[in-house]
């Protein structure tokens, strides 16, 4: 549990930062075309992935979604009934 909360809050902090720093992000690494052209921007993109990476990762810490091995879900899934 421990290493969920400092993995979520790893990515917390890379989430935040790269929506708080896209403008940045975008003159360093260059312009999306596809991004440009079906989102708006890739500024918007970085957006995006950001608060996608924070969403995720709030599941992940809250249980909504499970992270192990597949064999282990199903281990655990068949222990339970």
């Amino acid at each position: 549990m421990f290493g969920r909360i400092l993995l979520w809050i790893a990515f917390m902090a890379g989430g935040c930062a790269m929506m708080y720093r896209s403008y940045p992000l975008v003159e360093n690494l260059g312009k999306s075309a596809r991004a440009e052209e079906h989102l708006g921007g890739t500024r918007n993109l970085l957006l995006m992935i950001g608060f996608g990476l924070i969403v995720v990762w709030w599941l992940v810490m809250t249980g909504v979604i499970s992270i192990g091995s597949p064999a282990d879900n199903l281990m655990q899934s068949l222990e339970n009934s």
